[in-house]
């Protein structure tokens, strides 16, 4: 017998509040991705639009402010779609899927600010663009191990995820400008 999927293993509504969780955590992990990597440089040293250089307090600002403008406007349409179709009623599973979604935010977010106070502000943006990343590489080789997959082929679909995550990253950016 092969490996069980998350469906098989727990209660649908389970599934579905960790599977909400987990398309925040990826959005997020792009969207932050595509941020730090179309920071512009001043003297080898990534800063905002020009302005001030973009390290240590103020890229941890930027990160969550990010984090949580995102998670905010998520929130908020989540709630309100959750209305349309609940006629006008919020469900306990909204609610849930709510605070999971808000939770997988803060945790991207927290995530990614470790490696601001590890690192120099000649490597921090770098190594904080590498959190995002790994985030949508783990869920490559999550969708790997869960679909039977060894774990060596399953590290080459978390690479492949990865890879397009930062495509989907430098696409957005195109796409913006930057």
């Amino acid at each position: 017998m092969g490996p069980s999927t998350p469906r098989q293993r727990h209660p649908e509504g389970t599934v579905e509040v960790v599977r909400e969780a987990m398309t925040m955590a990826l959005y997020l992990s792009i969207v932050l991705l595509a941020m730090l990597v179309a920071l512009p440089t001043k003297n080898g040293v990534r800063s905002v639009q020009g302005g001030p250089v973009a390290h240590g307090l103020g890229l941890v600002e930027l990160i969550w402010g990010t984090a949580l403008g995102l998670a905010l406007a998520h929130w908020f349409s989540f709630q309100l779609t959750a209305r349309v179709f609940g006629g006008g009623k919020v469900t306990r599973r909204d609610v849930d899927t709510g605070v999971a979604q808000l939770a997988a935010a803060i945790g991207v977010a927290a995530f990614c600010t470790v490696p601001v106070f590890l690192f120099d502000e000649t490597r921090d943006v770098q190594m904080a663009a590498f959190v995002p990343a790994a985030i949508v590489g783990a869920a490559g080789y999550a969708v790997g191990r869960t679909g039977g997959r060894s774990r060596q082929w399953s590290l080459v679909l978390g690479g492949v995820a990865a890879f397009l995550g930062l495509t989907v990253a430098g696409i957005k950016n195109l796409l913006l400008g930057h």
